[in-house]
């Protein structure tokens, strides 16, 4: 009877889904009620059953279709009666027992069990000592959302529902899920703990843990109302955990400045002993227990939260579109620092992401790849995440930080609970901001590689009482295939060390610029509040007493030796092979330019670094370490000559000492 039956259903159904491949489209899930059995975490099985409220978005459906990986279907009613359905390649599809109009009600439930999945990457439903958790993404699958490993549902970025939970659970444990707990109901040695989201939310936000936690309780006064703060520790560690959230009002406040009110009914975080990441369930933020007990993982639970408004509020239309989700938050982590430890280590923050993304990025994700349409293995990927926050913060200097704000915090109006795409999120952001930004993202977003600009020569003499000032300032490209059209400031620095600061539009291969001053320019700085993320790292200093100064992110070390009072120090690490190089010399794919003011007294030595086996100088790995030489000239159009150093092998770093600095360009060489 049973395959018979089956045969039947398969003649009946097959046909429809032929031509309608597109089944995650036809329905809308408006509301789920996820009912687990976990009270046995020695039973690696769930048992449950889902209600899923549905309206159909196309006239006269005969099936639908749900997804559901790993687990088994054991019945599906409606109004008590049962459904036919298969269950087939993590596809569930199921036989109405009439056509439904569009915009008709449904609702159905779904009796399954099984032992749930874990992903291959990253994310699945664990269920492992005394813990039962979800990571509601899967890196390796296809599509990554991974709320069907443990419910049925339409497991996209773009349907939302809201949510209700009722887990089962062992006395003495607890269930933590997204919303608001509506009531705990005993059962003989377990207890039902009944949870319900308000905020509609696509299925990868959806998540349930389970362990015997203590609950850390607070609340936050937001901009709107006052907030619960809700953080599921496990009792072991209870004490040790609270320690890390000493930052979360803070989180809140900094988020809610930059983009607007916080929406959702709870700020929520449970602990599970996941490795290797957060997951930012919509209230209910899963972090790995090791980060309990201290502040090593700040920026990983402000990125979490900070995605309550990109990804949980206004979520990608697509895994194309991944870096409207993770390349924001990504951003977002500088932006509580700024806010909570200010300018300074802010541009810090920013200069050793930056580095890392130069340095690195094209290594781990198999090349220069564009923000927008991003191959499948690499969609969440150190472009997405680190490049993707470099590209939000050029926005925000290309903007100007009054704009920026101001228009970001009316997206998150306008999109609220909808999903967008990377083209409409620009064309939404030229409209608001009367900017047409193609060109924009043109560049950043649907191109790869970076910009490079560097000063060929920077001029100026005396005129009675002004001065008169010219200067050269050229732009290469490294990967990218046509020239950044930007305005770029200009700094001026006087004899107070102010930099007087002028912007010029720039849009091709170079710019000559020439004027007059009231005051004597002692240097230029190209982009001195690092707002466009070239191809260089950069940083300025002025410095007062003697000793070692470390520019890290610049690989270089400045020791000085004597100074009357003080000096203005400019560093930057170009990470192109210089322009205008000899042709007797192979040289690095990359080179310093060193400026500093200071008085006649001022002597300083330095260190220049580099490393054969990775990511830096590996294109001079082939040659004989004994022949590597440290080279120098004065400006661009000078000629390159060898400095009487020796390279010094470290068994971290290998360097060159160079005795004396002389302001000009260095790079590294091979004697031939």
């Amino acid at each position: 009877m049973k395959s018979t039956f089956l045969f039947f259903f398969s003649l009946f159904i097959f046909p429809i889904f032929a031509q309608k491949p597109t089944y995650r489209d036809s329905v809308d899930v408006t509301h789920y009620h996820i009912h687990l059995d976990l009270s046995d975490l020695k039973n690696p099985v769930i048992t449950g059953k889902t209600i899923l409220n549905i309206t159909p978005k196309l006239s006269m459906l005969q099936s639908i279709a749900l997804d559901l990986q790993g687990l088994q279907t054991d019945s599906i009613l409606c109004n008590k009666k049962q459904l036919a359905f298969i269950h087939k390649k993590n596809i569930l599809r199921i036989a109405l027992n009439k056509p439904l109009k569009q915009n008709d009600t449904l609702k159905i439930t779904v009796f399954y069990h099984g032992k749930p999945q874990k992903d291959a990457s990253w994310g699945g439903f664990f269920i492992t000592g005394n813990y039962a958790f979800n990571y509601g993404i899967g890196m390796a699958a296809v599509p990554p959302n991974f709320g069907r490993v443990w419910y049925p549902c339409i497991d996209n970025f773009t349907d939302r529902a809201t949510y209700e939970y009722s887990i089962k659970v062992k006395k003495g444990y607890k269930a933590a899920c997204p919303g608001t707990l509506q009531e705990i109901i005993p059962e003989g040695n377990n207890e039902i703990w009944h949870w319900k989201l308000r905020e509609s939310i696509p299925t990868y936000l959806s998540s349930v843990a389970v362990s015997d936690y203590n609950i850390y309780k607070d609340t936050v006064q937001g901009i709107q109302n006052t907030i619960p703060i809700e953080v599921f520790i496990n009792k072991n560690e209870f004490e040790q955990g609270k320690k890390s959230f000493i930052h979360v009002k803070d989180f809140l406040h900094a988020f809610e400045n930059a983009f607007g009110p916080y929406v959702w009914e709870k700020i929520g975080y449970v602990s599970t002993p996941f490795k290797g990441g957060a997951m930012e369930h919509a209230t209910n933020i899963a972090y790995g227990a090791d980060c309990n007990g201290s502040l090593k993982c700040e920026n990983t639970l402000a990125h979490e939260l900070s995605h309550h408004w990109f990804g949980n509020l206004v979520t990608c239309r697509s895994e194309k579109d991944m870096w409207l989700n993770e390349g924001w938050t990504s951003y977002s982590e500088a932006i509580f620092r700024e806010y909570l430890y200010g300018e300074k280590d802010f541009k810090k923050y920013n200069r050793q992401r930056h580095k890392n993304v130069l340095q690195f990025a094209h290594l781990y994700d198999g090349g220069y790849l564009a923000l927008y349409g991003i191959p499948h293995d690499y969609t969440y990927g150190y472009t997405i995440y680190k490049k993707g926050a470099d590209v939000a913060h050029a926005l925000r200097g290309y903007l100007g930080d009054s704009l920026f704000f101001k228009t970001l915090k009316q997206y998150f109006i306008d999109y609220a609970f909808k999903d967008i795409s990377v083209a409409e999120f620009r064309n939404y952001l030229s409209k608001q901001t009367g900017i047409d930004l193609t060109d924009f993202f043109d560049f950043w977003v649907f191109g790869a590689g970076f910009p490079h600009f560097s000063t060929e020569y920077f001029q100026f003499e005396k005129q009675d009482t002004t001065y008169k000032v010219s200067f050269k300032i050229n732009q290469r490209l490294k990967i990218a295939r046509k020239y950044l059209n930007t305005p770029l400031e200009i700094g001026l620095l006087d004899k107070k060390w102010k930099i007087n600061k002028i912007t010029i539009p720039f849009s091709g291969k170079s710019e000559i610029k020439s004027g007059k001053l009231n005051y004597q320019p002692l240097m230029l700085l190209i982009d001195p509040d690092e707002k466009i993320p070239d191809a260089t790292t950069d940083e300025y200093r002025i410095v007062k007493k003697l000793g070692t100064q470390n520019f890290n992110e610049e690989f270089f070390d400045l020791q000085i030796n004597s100074m009357h009072d003080s000096a203005f120090v400019y560093v930057i690490h170009h990470w192109m092979v210089p322009k205008y190089q000899t042709q007797s010399y192979d040289v690095a794919q990359r080179y310093w330019t060193i400026n500093y003011v200071s008085d006649k007294d001022f002597s300083a030595s330095a260190k220049f670094y580099f490393d054969l086996s990775y990511a830096l100088d590996n294109n001079l790995a082939k040659y004989v370490f004994q022949k590597l030489v440290l080279m120098y000239r004065e400006n661009p159009l000078k000629s390159w000559t060898i400095l009487d150093t020796k390279a010094i092998k470290n068994n971290r770093k290998s360097f060159f000492e160079l005795n004396k600095l002389q302001n000009g360009e260095y790079t590294i060489g091979i004697l031939k």
